[in-house]
């Protein structure tokens, strides 16, 4: 996991709320190693912060079932949780936490393509 921190690629999604670390070169039928961060200074309480991990978790794996070729690359994933939650976190659902992640996702596959389009 360190490794993946140390030399992981970072991108986040357009509104900064979600930052993914990706480390690729993935073998096929290869599971992916994932690690979630979600600090204190983010939710204050440890039922919201395993409560979002929990979303963000199911938020893999809808983004799996439903875009496959978003996960593909990568042999491992980091995913942190960057801005404080404004909502209670009771009322934090799928529906809030994946197009965050989906959208960090689609960056950093648009970026990987167009450095390779541009080599």
């Amino acid at each position: 996991m360190l490794h993946l921190l140390r030399s992981g690629r970072r991108f986040r999604d357009p509104s900064g709320t979600v930052q993914t670390i990706l480390l690729g070169d993935r073998e096929a039928q290869e599971p992916i190693a994932l690690a979630l961060m979600v600090s204190r200074t983010v939710c204050p309480t440890a039922v919201g912060r395993n409560r979002l991990r929990r979303l963000l978790r199911e938020s893999i794996r809808t983004l799996a079932r439903q875009q496959p070729e978003l996960l593909a690359p990568y042999r491992a994933i980091a995913i942190r949780w960057l801005r404080a939650v404004t909502v209670d976190y009771r009322r934090l659902r799928l529906r809030d936490v994946l197009p965050m992640l989906g959208a960090a996702l689609q960056t950093a596959e648009e970026h990987i393509t167009d450095t390779r389009h541009s080599h």
